[in-house]
């Protein structure tokens, strides 16, 4: 069997294909927006072809969408200057072309009101102030005030990639008043134009710009799902082992490598185990998480409505952070005798990089699983269930240039390390699946400590309040 994975992974993959339709195909797929549900019933389908049973889990429902459409700005004076620009996700659009002069931003809310005739009717230009501080909680509201037509703000790269722009959002404003809904329109410009666009204003030039941002709000009800798929077990289907990666992205750019390249490695496994005629003796499941990027919160839901499961519940592969390859997993001494086992056959898998020295992956041993982390599988150690991230090695320069970035599209992601991933992942699943046991949970292979029993109590009060958790911004 782990022969005929290794070839139906390897030789006849469709990772790429699934990557394409979810990037290419439907874009990015930010939760709560159109893309995200073609993105959730696309999936369902896809699952469902291969013969597994699948479905939309609903975990919340928003009284509004926010969609996207295309972003376009342009300097006309003092010469033409085509722009690359994006905008925070749940902010405001133009109504058609903004047409304007642009003048620099007050550094401080006195010098913004004291200025207020002056800035009327502009497209101010500068940093936008932190949130942490009360003048940039208060920042677009004091804009729509003092009637500035538009936001534009530099980007903020490093020293490797200056032009790189990131822009994130607060969900939060889905739960708004319709009368509180953003009215500015705010927009992020590359930085080394920006820095042109600066030295104009500085010089005392006259710029002036034109944009249209295709922003639009939905009214709801939204329904947010998680898509869940299983292969039933043969013999104990009421256990379980858990693979996933999150369904939604970050609006800028196509969402490829957070977390196309995870979605897609999670389809990919259950394809091929369907392929080769896989019969675990507990159920294989298969999940695509939604709101990750906000916050978790798909698989904190999940975490929630399942509780009483989580005890048959073996562990959970959590294929997050790029496209790098599945080189490496950390579990603890309790685990690591069954889990050398289930790692034999993917010892012997030929390294994506032919010129790649050493093991072709590493099983370390560490004291405790910890019960943190930037992704999915966080939820689950929370609540004491084993949950491992995968560690992942290779050429892509995840999060120093595509995470979050203009820069997460299709070519960023590498074909040979997609199907070495999703066979990693097929054959670890099915191993964990037919092992005599459920895997320890902690050294002393109790279900949960007390602590962590305490702490799932706290996030479950939490949790079940009306406004969701603060966004991380991961």
């Amino acid at each position: 069997m782990a022969s005929k994975i290794q070839k139906e992974g390897l030789e006849n993959s469709h990772v790429m294909e699934h990557l394409d339709m979810l990037t290419n195909g439907i874009g990015p797929r930010l939760t709560g927006s159109r893309n995200f549900e073609l993105a959730c019933k696309w999936a369902k389908r896809r699952f469902e072809s291969y013969g597994l049973e699948a479905k939309l889990e609903k975990w919340t429902e928003w009284p509004r969408g926010w969609d996207r459409g295309q972003w376009q700005g342009r300097i006309t004076a003092p010469e033409s200057m085509d722009l690359q620009i994006a905008t925070p996700a749940w902010t405001a659009g133009t109504k058609g072309r903004l047409l304007g002069e642009l003048t620099l931003l007050p550094r401080s809310k006195l010098r913004l009101m004291k200025e207020r005739r002056r800035l009327k009717g502009k497209i101010l230009f500068g940093p936008i102030p932190s949130r942490r501080s009360a003048y940039g909680r208060q920042f677009l509201d004091l804009l729509s005030e003092i009637g500035a037509k538009a936001i534009l703000s530099p980007s903020k790269g490093d020293k490797a990639f200056p032009n790189r722009i990131r822009v994130f959002g607060s969900f939060r404003t889905v739960f708004a008043k319709p009368d509180r809904l953003p009215k500015v329109p705010v927009m992020v410009v590359r930085a080394d134009q920006g820095k042109k666009i600066e030295a104009w204003l500085k010089a005392r030039k006259k710029v002036e710009g034109e944009f249209e941002i295709r922003n639009r709000w939905r009214e709801g009800p939204i329904p947010i799902h998680n898509v869940v798929a299983e292969l039933k077990g043969s013999q104990k289907p009421e256990e379980v082992v858990i693979v996933c990666g999150h369904l939604d992205s970050w609006h800028q750019a196509t969402g490829t490598t957070d977390n196309g390249t995870g979605s897609a490695t999670t389809i990919e496994a259950a394809r091929i185990l369907a392929a080769v005629g896989a019969k675990p003796k507990r159920t294989i499941r298969f999940i695509l998480w939604g709101g990750e990027e906000q916050g978790l919160l798909g698989s904190i839901a999940y975490v929630r409505r399942h509780r009483q499961e989580l005890k048959r519940v073996s562990c959970v592969l959590n294929h997050d952070t790029g496209t790098n390859w599945a080189h490496r997993l950390s579990v603890t001494e309790a685990q690591f005798p069954l889990m050398e086992k289930v790692f034999a056959p993917v010892m012997k898998l030929p390294p994506p990089d032919k010129d790649r020295k050493g093991p072709v992956f590493l099983l370390k041993k560490v004291k405790t699983l910890g019960r943190g982390g930037g992704s999915d599988h966080a939820s689950f150690l929370r609540a004491g269930v084993p949950a491992f991230p995968w560690g992942l090695t290779g050429r892509s320069n995840y999060f120093g240039r595509t995470w979050h970035s203009q820069w997460d599209t299709y070519d960023a992601a590498i074909p040979e390390y997609q199907r070495h991933t999703a066979t990693v992942i097929a054959l670890t699943a099915l191993g964990v699946a037919n092992l005599p046991s459920l895997l320890p949970r902690n050294r002393k292979g109790k279900t949960a400590p007390k602590k962590a029993r305490k702490a799932d109590k706290k996030q479950e009060a939490k949790s079940s309040k009306k406004k969701p958790q603060a966004s991380t911004g991961r």
